[in-house]
Order: C-alpha cells, then sequence, then structure tokens
C-alpha cells in the first residue's frame, strides 16, 4: 500500500512531465510565430520514440546516419520517459531495453540506407512503454530482412576492446575522484557506444540488486545498462574478455 508521501512524490513527478510537455508545445509556438519553423526540416521517423520531432537538419550532419544517430528515447528524471507525447513510468530494467532495442534498431536501419538511402521501416502502431520496445524490435527485424533482400550481411560485431579503447585510448574523460575506468561521454558517443555494443546481444539473468538489465555479446563479454541514481543511463562492463579492460569498469552519459 503506497504511503501518503510516496503518492505526494509520484503526484510531483507527474506534474513536471506535464510542465516540460507543456514547454516544448509553447517553445514550437515560438518558433511558428516567428517564422523560423520550416515544415521541410527533416524528421525524425515516426516509428522511433520521438517521432514527428525536428532533428538537427544542418548540412554537416544531414543524411541517414546523423538522422538516426540522434535516436534515442527521451527522459525526465524519476524513472519516466516521454513516448508519443505522454509521460510513461518506466522501470530500470524497461529503460535499458527501451535503449537497447532502439541503438540495435539504429544500427541496422543505418546499414540498410548505405545500400538503399530512401528505405525506411514501416510505421508501428504503439502504446506505451512496452509497445515503444516491440517498435523497436520491428523496426530492427525489417532491417535484417532488407539486407537480406540486398544479399548484404548484418554489421558485424566489433571486438570490445575496439568499442571500449578506440585507438587504444580510454573513451571520455574523468570527472572529479572516479576512478580511472570510470568514464563520461557526451549523448551522441554514448550512443555510438551503445550501438556498436548491442549487436545480436542477448539479455541474461542479472541479481534483483542490479537496476537494469545485462546482455550477453556473441563473444562472450557481458555488459550492463542501468540508470545510475548520480550519473544518469550507464553501461557497467560486467565481464570482459580483454586483459586491457576490467569487469567493473563503467561508461556515463553526459
Amino acid at each position: 500500500m503506497f504511503r501518503s508521501s510516496d503518492s505526494h512524490s509520484i503526484l510531483r513527478q507527474v506534474r513536471y512531465a506535464f510542465a516540460v510537455a507543456q514547454l516544448e508545445l509553447r517553445q514550437l509556438r515560438i518558433l511558428r510565430a516567428r517564422k523560423q519553423y520550416n515544415p521541410n526540416q527533416p524528421r525524425v521517423p515516426a516509428g522511433n520514440s520521438d517521432g514527428g520531432q525536428l532533428t538537427g537538419g544542418g548540412s554537416s550532419g544531414s543524411g541517414p546516419r546523423s538522422e538516426y544517430a540522434q535516436l534515442r528515447p527521451r527522459r525526465i528524471p524519476g524513472g519516466y520517459r516521454i513516448i508519443g507525447g505522454r509521460a510513461h513510468v518506466v522501470t530500470p530494467a524497461q529503460e535499458a531495453r527501451l535503449d537497447i532495442t532502439a541503438a540495435q534498431a539504429r544500427a541496422l536501419v543505418r546499414e540498410v540506407q548505405q545500400r538503399d538511402p530512401s528505405w525506411k521501416p514501416r510505421p508501428s502502431i504503439y502504446e506505451g512503454v512496452e509497445g515503444r520496445i516491440l517498435a523497436n524490435q520491428s523496426e530492427a527485424q525489417q532491417a535484417a530482412a532488407r539486407l537480406r533482400e540486398l544479399n548484404a550481411r548484418e554489421p558485424a560485431t566489433k571486438p570490445l576492446h575496439d568499442i571500449l579503447r578506440p585507438a587504444g585510448k580510454l573513451p571520455g574523460s574523468r570527472h572529479g575522484r572516479a576512478s580511472e575506468g570510470t568514464r563520461t561521454v557526451t549523448r551522441p558517443e554514448f550512443s555510438e557506444l551503445l550501438e556498436a555494443l548491442s549487436p545480436n546481444a542477448q539479455p541474461v539473468p542479472s541479481p534483483r540488486s542490479y537496476e537494469g538489465s545485462w546482455y550477453q555479446r556473441p563473444d562472450g563479454s557481458v555488459f550492463g545498462i542501468r540508470r545510475s541514481r548520480n550519473s544518469g543511463i550507464t553501461i557497467d562492463v560486467i565481464r570482459s574478455n580483454h586483459p586491457s579492460i576490467r569487469d567493473g569498469e563503467k561508461v556515463h552519459k553526459k
């Protein structure tokens, strides 16, 4: 049974989510009023969690890769995600699955569009958190099927060392008193890391105390994705298969 304090906390979080949505609507109206709104500006594909929203649209980042590289489920504090314009409560495991399935779909769609630039996955009708996850999985399956039609292979799985030690160096930067193996990267860098880690990764059991989910890669390495209470979305190295990468290393999203 919920305590009164719990109910008040949830109510505050819902009110915050509603306020965020209202603010974004006001910003869009202001842009339109100033004639800065461009209806031809590229938009995130409809089948994604940010479907219909504007992308950067600049010449330096145009094209299928930049369009999909920027995709990630929007989030707000307090265990909520905005999906289809509405705030939804998410468990840590659901949050991990949202990010993993979105990364897998992005990687496969980008691989198809390198060969067939006009191809896009069919939009999915979905509702809520689990619906968004299923929609991500549907996009990945459609892209994999299209690759087979093109007689092309799915993206090769990169070795863990190449992903977490690009050019032999640690990614991102070290913040404060964090250990050398705990790094913080930008949002685009985090998305790229997750896309590189996620192809063909399968969920595996994780301890009940882990606030997220574990995934095993085809090479036997295991990583986890969770929400750190102090550092946001985090990738954990659960089991490494390379001597230069130790179990317990972490990558936080800035």
